[in-house]
């Protein structure tokens, strides 16, 4: 549990790298880096993760964002925190977000 409230306690921000744009009702993030293997790989986030992408400013927690997600799309908090840590974790992986 104080693992789970660590990891809340963090906040994130978009790296600079990316670019998103909403496409058919998916946001599509595009990075802008300057190898070529890059520019190949494009990522969509489905709403809910969109909704997390327009959340991560640099300021928010994790636990902040997680209390707007509850309220937002009308899910219990435990559904709240892994949809979004699994999201932050799905980030990561591809180096959409900075850990501030």
């Amino acid at each position: 549990m104080e693992e789970l409230n660590t990891r809340l306690a963090q906040c994130y921000k978009k790296d600079d790298q990316l670019v998103s744009r909403e496409i058919a009702g998916e946001l599509i993030l595009v990075p802008i880096r300057a190898h070529a293997n890059e520019l190949d790989s494009i990522f969509t986030l489905n709403e809910t993760g969109a909704w997390i992408w327009e959340q991560l400013d640099g300021e928010k927690s994790l636990a902040e964002i997680c209390s707007g997600l509850v309220s937002e799309f009308e899910v219990n908090t435990e559904t709240a925190e892994q949809d979004l840590l699994e999201i932050i974790q799905n980030l990561e992986a591809i180096q959409a977000v900075v850990k501030v």
